[in-house]
């Protein structure tokens, strides 16, 4: 008998058979048993167990050194977080820092000696790479050379910077360089205008009224991004009011009272607008500058041209605002005058001379709540007696004079143009060597890799911030064991002095270890200061300790000691003109209106810069939540863009007479017109390491003036 089966037999087969799928514990044991399979594959990693511990460190990701308590499972750290009451740090640290126990593990970790030719980067051993590093020195002395052997020290003052200076003063043409982009060149500048040296300046913002910043991010992660939140945070029970004169609406223009859209480049001039403004209505301690300042004369003849209605014309303000703000500055204080600019694009060495000199005519330094003195750390014993070599900004060096150049792994506030470099090295013979633990920016430039420790592998003292006012020290303690393959700089300097032939240390090699001890040791001699004991809360009197080993035991916890506040009412012999000038030569930015008629201006977030490694999850800011613009990411307004053909979220390309570089263009009202706002991302994540060799950099194509800046740059732009 045939069967005839219905389409209803069909569904009836149908749903029973979901049914007893869904009833039949077959299905369910194969998802758990999935589950469990790739949960167990070897190179999936398994929740660490073990005691749950506090331990405390120092962020050194920048100079603020920012003091950090690490949550540990065992010996491993799993978080961190900021420290409350710490009396540098505040409570605050940074995104990137909260992060910071990743960089052991980072996707461009070298974890060997390497050598690059060409675009191909291979491993060799470390004997063979301080051989051939030694042999080029070795070659220099006896063939006579004049060239340099220098090293690159971003963060400055530390021990391992002495240690530096005692080498390269052990080599015929040794060169200490500093960085030009570090924070606190308005600091630099007026010590520069003293005609005697003095130990060191900073920043009485507690007690000041009134701060006007040139572009600096002072409210973005600025100096110390703690004391900073907390001058934010009680901005209104101390009366404090802060200006931010800047071109960009940047997110402390956001925060500030008073934001002051500037021209593009015309922060000098503003500044002799305001200097103008206040010499002629006589708002200043004549008596006290006369007594202090050798050229007041020259410098009060040379702002005549720059009143404040021809200065109106150059920046872009109105003549009565000039005239408000400098009767601002002088009506309010103290107050203090702040340049640095963009961590991306500092202002020029003009520009912050003339903001110094602002300074002392208003009365600000030497002054309760504006620039006050400050003594400078002491040095390890080993360093007291020895020559160290001077610093020397790279601006300062001749063309092509550099015939080897090591890389310290700290990396500056601020971002550094590979051009810079470029024009000081040695053509076709230079060799360049990175201290680094990361495949960094200038991984396509460095000859030969010798991967230090990371963050947090090893011991390192974190000086005096270049902000604070008064001297201070604290430890970034070990949390991780480093890979056997890392090698201490100190080590390397010593193998690598020991290979060339070049004794540099009567003592012989010391671990960093013992130098940092002997700093601390120098400290308890002076019996100055207090100590912060990061157990109790509490501060100890330096003088009460009864031995250094007591100093260290507080400071190894994650204490921090302070000086005395150094007290001087006076203010230093000093020269507002340079030597042999008769003026001020301030002008405009000059462009061609034909070729280039826009202005391109870099801009970035400190830390997260291009010469700057960030750990693979804070991709997630940029790449995601948008909270900060990635790399090559341009922001420009509607109306200049369209007539330019551009469209939102669309792509570009900007000329300069540098080069030509890839943007993703975003319109933005806020944006002066004609200027194109170009974000300086984080260096790359490590995912895709041909990608390291192969990155694309806005400031490749930025035009580097004389002083060695590059804030703004004559450009074009067009669609692709």
């Amino acid at each position: 008998m045939a069967t005839h089966i219905t389409r209803r037999d069909w569904l009836k087969l149908a749903g029973g058979s979901v049914l007893g799928l869904m009833l039949s514990p077959v299905p369910w044991k194969l998802v758990d048993d999935s589950a469990i399979w790739t949960q167990n594959w070897p190179w999936v990693p398994t929740p660490l167990k073990g005691k749950i511990q506090n331990k405390f460190s120092a962020c050194t990701l920048c100079p603020a050194g920012c003091a950090v308590r690490a949550r540990c499972v065992g010996e491993q750290p799993v978080s961190l977080w900021s420290v409350s009451e710490h009396p540098l740090s505040r409570g605050a640290l940074c995104p990137v820092g909260f992060a910071a126990h990743h960089f052991a593990y980072h996707p461009l970790r070298i974890m060997q000696p390497c050598r690059r030719t060409h675009a191909t980067v291979s491993p060799v051993s470390l004997d063979e790479a301080i051989t051939a590093i030694a042999n080029v020195m070795t070659e220099m002395q006896t063939s006579g050379a004049t060239e340099f052997v220098a090293v690159l020290d971003a963060q400055p003052e530390r021990t391992m910077s002495l240690l530096y200076r005692q080498f390269l003063t052990a080599l015929p043409h040794g060169l200490y360089l500093t960085s030009p982009a570090q924070e606190g060149a308005t600091l630099r500048a007026l010590r520069e205008m003293c005609e005697q040296p003095q130990d060191t300046f900073g920043y009485d913002f507690e007690n000041s009224r009134t701060i006007l910043s040139f572009g600096a991010p002072l409210l973005d992660g600025w100096g110390t991004p703690g004391r900073m939140a907390q001058l934010i945070k009680n901005r209104r029970q101390t009366d404090l009011k802060i200006i931010q004169a800047e071109t960009r609406q940047s997110h402390t223009a956001l925060q500030a009272d008073e934001w002051l859209p500037i021209k593009p480049g015309t922060e000098a001039a503003l500044v002799s607008g305001l200097a103008h403004a206040i010499v002629q209505k006589h708002l200043y301690d004549e008596t006290a500058l006369r007594r202090s300042v050798l050229d007041f004369d020259n410098y009060s003849q040379s702002l005549k041209p720059f009143t404040p209605e021809q200065i109106a014309e150059v920046c872009g303000i109105s003549s009565n605002k000039i005239s408000q703000l400098a009767s601002t500055l002088v009506n309010r204080k103290p107050c203090v005058v702040i340049g640095d600019g963009d961590p991306a694009a500092p202002l020029s060495r003009e520009t912050e001379r003339a903001i110094a000199g602002l300074n002392l005519l208003l009365g600000s330094v030497n002054c309760k709540g504006g620039i006050v003195a400050h003594r400078a750390l002491p040095l390890a014993q080993e360093f007291q007696q020895q020559p160290l070599a001077p610093a020397t900004e790279l601006e300062y060096v001749p063309d092509h004079s550099i015939r080897v150049l090591i890389l310290d792994a700290a990396v500056a506030s601020g971002a550094l143009p590979w051009a810079l470099f470029e024009k000081k090295l040695a053509p076709q013979k230079s060799l360049i060597v990175s201290l680094a633990p990361n495949l960094g920016a200038y991984a396509e430039h460095v000859d030969y890799f010798i991967p230090g420790p990371a963050i947090f592998e090893s011991w390192q003292d974190v000086p005096t911030p270049f902000d604070a006012s008064a001297a201070s020290l604290n430890l970034s303690c070990p949390l991780l064991t480093p890979p056997a393959s890392a090698i201490e700089p100190s080590s390397f300097l010593h193998r690598l002095a020991n290979a060339a032939g070049i004794q540099f240390n009567a003592s012989g090699e010391q671990p960093m270890l013992d130098l940092i001890q002997q700093r601390v040791a120098a400290i308890h001699e002076t019996q100055r200061g207090k100590v912060f004991n990061v157990q109790t809360r509490e501060y100890v009197d330096n003088a009460a300790l009864s031995s250094s080993d007591e100093l260290w035991q507080l400071l190894a916890e994650g204490g921090c000691w302070l000086d005395d506040v150094f007290e001087s009412n006076t203010l230093p012999r000093s020269s507002f003109l340079k030597k042999n000038q008769a003026d001020l030569s301030i002008t405009a930015n000059k462009k061609s209106a034909t070729e280039f008629p826009l202005v391109l201006m870099p801009f970035g977030w400190r830390g997260a810069l291009a010469n700057h490694q960030i750990s693979p999850v804070m991709t997630k800011v940029f790449q995601e939540s948008e909270l900060r613009p990635g790399g090559q990411q341009a922001r420009i307004n509607p109306t200049t863009g369209k007539s330019y053909g551009l469209v939102d979220r669309g792509f570009a390309k900007i000329t300069t007479a540098a080069g030509v570089a890839n943007v993703c263009v975003q319109f933005d009202e806020t944006v002066m017109p004609g200027v194109i706002h170009v974000a300086l991302g984080p260096a790359p994540s490590g995912f895709d390491k041909d990608e390291v060799l192969n990155v694309e950099n806005i400031l490749n194509i930025c035009a580097i003036a004389d002083d060695a800046t590059w804030r703004v740059t004559p450009a074009n732009v067009q669609r692709v």
